[in-house]
C-alpha cells in the first residue's frame, strides 16, 4: 500500500498526530484509504476467492443454479419461467467475454461478492468514518456471507452486489437529496426488481427506515422518492410487459411453491433465520469480547450513530428477517437458506451499536487482521479441503458425472447426426449442465417443457433436432423424450463415472436419446 496521511486514532477514537514511519496497516485503519488502495484490496479479494472456489469446487460439477444462470443467460429473455432476468443477463454477458469454464464461474461469483463489498464500503461512509468504518467493513468480511456463501451465483446471491449499493443511494438520497441520488436509487431498485421479487421485503425496510427518522420523513414528503419510483418502474417496465404477454410464469411458479407441509415450512424458516443469526455470532463475539477486555476507563462512550441513524440501521437489518419468516408462515412456503444473506450489510454496524464501549481503533485492527488471516487461510487450506472432499466425503461417490456425460453425449450426437447440436434436454441438472459442459454449448430445453423454455418451439425442434440425456431410471424424462421421437430416433445406453485425483465415483447409467432434424 502507498503511504496514507500520517495520523492515528487513540483508544477513544479521536484523531491524534502519528509519528513518522507509522505503518501503512495502522494508517488504513485510521484514515480514508486512496482509491488506488481500495481498488487493490478488491482485486486481491477477487483473486483469492476465485482461487478458493476453483480449487475447492474442482471435484464436483458446477452447481445447478449456476448452470441454470448460464443456460438462461444464453437466451437474453425479458423474463424466465421462475425469476426475472437480470442475474441471468449478467451471467450471459460474462461468458460472452470470458471462456466458458468452471474457473470463470468462480471468478464471476468472486466479482459479484467484491462489488457488494465495495458497495458496503461506500454505504458505511454514509454512517460512520475512520476506524469505525473499517471495523464494520472488516467484520462484514469475517462473516461467511461474502466469502464461503458467495459461490452459488443465482437469483439470491446477486443481492450481495445489488443491495449494498441500493442502500448507499437510499442513505445518500436522504442526506443529500438531488437528481443523481434519486436516479441512482431508482436504477438500483429497478435492478433488484429485475432480479427477484423477494426484493419487496427488504424494500419495505427502506420505507420503514425513512419513517423512523426526521430526515427520512422530510425525504418522503419531497419529490425525490417519486422520481426514484418512476426510474425503478421504467427499469422494470420491459419485464412487466413480458409478464403480461406471457401470463406471468414466475407468479405461477411461486404459486406452485405455496401450501408446503408445515414441518417443512417451520424447519426451513428456522434454519434460514437461525443460520443467518449464527453467522453473526462471530461478529458479536469479537465486539463483545473486545469490550469486556477493555478497562472501563479506556472505553469510549460515544455512540457511532445518531438516534435516527440507529433506528434506520435496525429497521433495515431486521425487516428482511422478520418479513421473510412471516411470509413463509403466511404463504406456507419453504424459505431458502440463502435468501437473506445479501440484504444485511449493516448487521455488524447494528451489533456495534449495542457495545458503545468497544474501542473503535482496536476493533478495526483486530477485524482487519482477522480478514487478512481469513483470506490467506483460504488460499492455504483450499487444496487440502478439495482433497478431503474426494477422499473422505462419502457423498462425493454418489455424484452424477455431469461433465463426462455432456461430453460423451455430444460425441455420440456428432457421430450419428450430420448437423450441429443445437438443443439439449434431459433429467434434472443434466439439461442445463449439458448446455454448460458440452463443447457445442447448445440451448437448454428445460425438462422437455416449452413453458419452462420459451425460446424453444416445436418448429425449432423439428428443424434442429433434440439431444436428450436421461438417467436410466428416470421414466418421466424418457417418456418426454419419446414424445419428440421420429423414425430416426436412437436410444443409446451409457454408463460413466467421475474421476478426480485418482478417485472414482460410483458408476451412473444414462440413456442418450438422439432425435435428428427432420431434414436429415
Amino acid at each position: 500500500m502507498s503511504t496514507i496521511k500520517s495520523a492515528r486514532v487513540d483508544r477513544r477514537g479521536a484523531l491524534v498526530h502519528s509519528p513518522a514511519g507509522f505503518s501503512d496497516f495502522t494508517a488504513f485503519t485510521t484514515a480514508s484509504p486512496a482509491k488506488a488502495e481500495i481498488l487493490a484490496v478488491f482485486i486481491g479479494f477477487i483473486v483469492v476467492w476465485t482461487f478458493f472456489y476453483t480449487v475447492t469446487e474442482a471435484p464436483v460439477p458446477v452447481k445447478h443454479d449456476m448452470t441454470e444462470a448460464y443456460a438462461w443467460g444464453q437466451e437474453f429473455q425479458l423474463g424466465y419461467h421462475q425469476h426475472p432476468p437480470f442475474w441471468a443477463w449478467l451471467c450471459g454477458l460474462w461468458f460472452r467475454v470470458f471462456p466458458i469454464s468452471p474457473m470463470f464461474f468462480s471468478a464471476l461469483s468472486a466479482t459479484n461478492a467484491a462489488v457488494g463489498l465495495l458497495g458496503a464500503w461506500y454505504l458505511l461512509s454514509c454512517l460512520v468514518s475512520g476506524p469505525r468504518r473499517v471495523a464494520c467493513w472488516a467484520l462484514l468480511l469475517l462473516t461467511p456471507l461474502y466469502t464461503f456463501y458467495a459461490y452459488k451465483f443465482d437469483a439470491n446471491i446477486i443481492f450481495l452486489s445489488i443491495w449494498p449499493w441500493t442502500l448507499f443511494f437510499f442513505f445518500r438520497s436522504i442526506s443529500q437529496p438531488g437528481l443523481s441520488s434519486a436516479l441512482g436509487l431508482g436504477v438500483m431498485v429497478g435492478l433488484g426488481l429485475l432480479s427477484k421479487y423477494y426484493v419487496f421485503l427488504p424494500l419495505a425496510g427502506c420505507f420503514g427506515a425513512a419513517l423512523v427518522a426526521t430526515s427520512g420523513r422530510r425525504w418522503l414528503a419531497s419529490c425525490w422518492p417519486w422520481i426514484s419510483v418512476a426510474v425503478a418502474l421504467l427499469t422494470f417496465a420491459p419485464h412487466l410487459v413480458w409478464l403480461v404477454q406471457n401470463r406471468a410464469p414466475p407468479l405461477h411458479y411461486l404459486g406452485s411453491k405455496l401450501g408446503a407441509p408445515w414441518p417443512d415450512v417451520w424447519h426451513r424458516a428456522l434454519r434460514a433465520e437461525g443460520g443467518l443469526c449464527g453467522m453473526m455470532l462471530g461478529v458479536l463475539a469479537i465486539v463483545a469480547g473486545l469490550t469486556l477486555l477493555t478497562p472501563r476507563g479506556a472505553r469510549t462512550r460515544v455512540c457511532a450513530l445518531s438516534r435516527d441513524q440507529a433506528r434506520m440501521v435496525a429497521v433495515l437489518t431486521l425487516t428482511p428477517l422478520v418479513l421473510t419468516g412471516l411470509s413463509a408462515l403466511v404463504l406456507k412456503t419453504v424459505v431458502m437458506d440463502e435468501m437473506m444473506i445479501g440484504v444485511v450489510p449493516l448487521a455488524p454496524l447494528l451489533i456495534m451499536q449495542f457495545f458503545p464501549g468497544c474501542p473503535p481503533l482496536l476493533l478495526a485492527r483486530v477485524s482487519l487482521c482477522g480478514a487478512i488471516v481469513l483470506n490467506i487461510g483460504a488460499v492455504v487450506v483450499a487444496p487440502a479441503y478439495a482433497y478431503w472432499r474426494v477422499a473422505h466425503q462419502h457423498g462425493w461417490l454418489r455424484q452424477v458425472p455431469v461433465q463426462e456425460i455432456a461430453q460423451e453425449a455430444t460425441d455420440l450426437w456428432q457421430r450419428h447426426v450430420p448437423a450441429p447440436l443445437t438443443y439439449v434436454s434431459g433429467s434434472f441438472i443434466l439439461d442445463n449442465g449439458a448446455a454448460f459442459y458440452s463443447p457445442a454449448h447448445p440451448h437448454s430445453f428445460v425438462s422437455h417443457d416449452f413453458s419452462q423454455a420459451l425460446w424453444v418451439t416445436p418448429q425449432r425442434i423439428r428443424e434442429h433436432g433434440l439431444l436428450s440425456i436421461c438417467m436410466a431410471d428416470d421414466m418421466i424424462c424418457l417418456q418426454r423424450a419419446a414424445s419428440f421421437a421420429t423414425a430416426q430416433t436412437q436410444q443409446l445406453p451409457v454408463t460413466l463415472s467421475h474421476r478426480f485425483l485418482g478417485y472414482t465415483t460410483n458408476p451412473v447409467a444414462f440413456i442418450v436419446v438422439i432425435t435428428p432434424p427432420l431434414a436429415h
